[in-house]
């Protein structure tokens, strides 16, 4: 439209007679005619358009125009404010002011080059636009940079209520909160030191670096004396840490909200602890009592107060959530205790008990028949084995039901045993491997056993088969499960209904819905060997 105006006035208007008239005739059309294309392939969201460096091509198009024309007195001089705008609004306040310096230096040059000699010659209106066009473009420049910040800044609040699901338990949704705070600031990692709630004596370090996934870590424990270190002597100040020759610390009083000079050599220890150059510190507040920190190090942009009064802020913010989340996952936790003992008690008073008596009264049996008839002691010996093995079994059971000291090791031996018995009753014979570390919480491993139950389930009553197979890996933050069974023909065949048996495929909805609910996907397929993988993949 910019480009279409100027043409149009131009030709209702005609200006002066100049010496590159027709040429300037000649650039505006183009530069009308490619404004059209590139509004085209805008429409058509078309991949051809370099979107961040199309306000360069802009300024070189204005450039030549001015060229053409008067100078920096041409009448399409304000168009250099176009692509300031863009750049500005669209990339921020490094790319407005990039084009904007750019932009003045070289047409002060085009000025220069083609402004008259002699006593025609008029400083002031050849550096008058120019430095209008500096400081203005100056001005839009930072508009801009604040409205992307500001944008940046709300979708980062955003991301960090949605992270917070108590379904997937503390360690995760704060892991996920530093990692996007660390993404938000391009920064090399970000580390948050907090006390461990049922141990004031110790800490928990929680850590996120670049380039590396971190979301279903278990965060370290640390004692409080190394703990010390990070919580820096002064709690209630925030600090700002740049090494800029010997180093430079500021410290921000929270309460006064002002900046003093701070100890280099405090923070030039931390600095050296956390391998960084720079770094941005903010106590965390519990009950308005100082107990931990947060840090925010290595970032390419410089620290300032503005970026800490927004961390603080979303400290403010998200620390409730956090709260929260520690809150449900205590209760949750409390409330699976409570149901592994009921069922602890449940499974001795209902299995092991008559297992007991049974026991007994075979040893009895066997007993008599050792002094009458010995044909059926081998078989009653071979029964009362058995019935040992059982029992022992229930029982170390049980034990790992009140087992409440290490409850991220619980999914591939309930995993192991339940296919063990569904082997033995179905005759199917299930293969269970695992790919890599595999260490879930209890209540992940809770949904992922019953994923496991109903896809071997759906084996047994639908397959028509005598073998299945159990995958689980972890790859990348991702964990993999696979049920697979061998098809009930070769391919090619047809079903009953007439279809194809690779067209006869579907998605169990109970399995679906359990994995939607975890964050996860399920997809049915066919490998190489005409077995039928249900595959499930939940993200850690």
């Amino acid at each position: 439209m910019l480009a279409a105006a100027a043409l149009l006035l131009i030709l209702i208007d005609p200006p002066d007679p100049d010496r590159y008239v027709r040429f300037t005739y000649t650039a505006l059309a183009l530069y009308t005619i490619y404004s059209a294309a590139i509004l085209l392939l805008s429409i058509r969201r078309s991949d051809l358009i370099p979107a961040r460096h199309m306000h360069w091509f802009d300024m070189i198009w204005y450039l030549g125009l001015i060229a053409l024309s008067n100078g920096t007195s041409s009448m399409f001089f304000g168009f250099f404010f176009f692509a300031i705008l863009v750049a500005s609004f669209g990339w921020g306040y490094t790319a407005g002011l990039q084009l904007t310096v750019v932009s003045t230096i070289l047409s002060m040059l085009v000025g220069i080059l083609g402004a008259p000699h002699g006593a025609e010659f008029e400083l002031n209106r050849l550096l008058l636009r120019p430095i209008q066009l500096l400081i203005l473009g100056y001005l839009i420049s930072r508009w801009g940079g604040f409205k992307i910040n500001l944008r940046n800044r709300l979708q980062l609040l955003k991301d960090v209520t949605v992270l917070s699901n108590p379904r997937f338990g503390i360690d995760r949704t704060v892991n996920a909160i530093l990692e996007s705070l660390r993404s938000f600031y391009d920064a090399d990692s970000a580390l948050l030191l907090v006390p461990v709630e049922k141990n004031k004596e110790s800490y928990q370090l929680y850590r996120v670096r670049r380039d590396t996934h971190s979301a279903a870590l278990t965060p370290p424990v640390i004692s409080a004396e190394a703990a010390t270190l990070f919580l820096l002597p002064f709690p209630n100040h925030a600090v700002i840490h740049r090494k800029d020759g010997p180093g430079q610390t500021l410290l921000f009083d929270i309460g006064t909200r002002s900046f003093v000079s701070g100890d280099g050599i405090v923070s030039g220890r931390v600095a050296s602890a956390l391998e960084t150059t720079n770094y941005m510190s903010v106590p965390v507040h519990n009950r308005q009592e100082p107990t931990g920190r947060l840090y925010v190090c290595g970032s390419p942009n410089r620290f300032d107060n503005l970026a800490m009064d927004f961390v603080l802020q979303l400290l403010d913010h998200i620390t409730p959530l956090m709260e929260n989340v520690r809150l449900v996952d205590n209760l949750a936790s409390d409330a699976a205790e409570q149901e592994r003992h009921r069922i602890a008690r449940d499974i001795h008073d209902s299995v092991i008990q008559p297992y007991v008596g049974l026991q007994l009264g075979i040893t009895a049996l066997a007993q008599k028949l050792r002094s009458g008839n010995t044909n059926v002691v081998a078989n009653v010996e071979e029964l009362l084995e058995l019935t040992n093995q059982e029992l022992v079994e229930m029982r170390s059971y049980v034990r790992g039901l009140q087992a409440a000291d290490d409850r991220r090791d619980v999914l591939l031996p309930a995993i192991n045993r339940f296919v063990a018995r569904f082997a033995s009753v179905t005759g199917i014979h299930v293969e269970v491997k695992t790919h890599g570390k595999v260490e879930v919480n209890d209540r992940l491993a809770a949904e992922l056993f019953q994923i496991v139950a109903e896809g071997l389930s759906n084996v047994r009553r639908h397959a028509l088969c005598n073998e299945a197979g159990v995958e689980i890996a972890c790859d990348g933050g991702t964990l993999v499960l696979q049920i697979k069974n061998r098809r009930p023909g070769r391919t090619g065949e047809l079903n009953p209904n007439g279809k194809h048996i690779h067209d006869d495929l579907f998605t169990p909805r109970s399995i679906a819905e359990r994995a939607a609910l975890l964050g996860g996907e399920t997809k049915v397929s066919i490998d190489e060997n005409n077995y039928t993988v249900v595959n499930v993949a939940i993200p850690l």
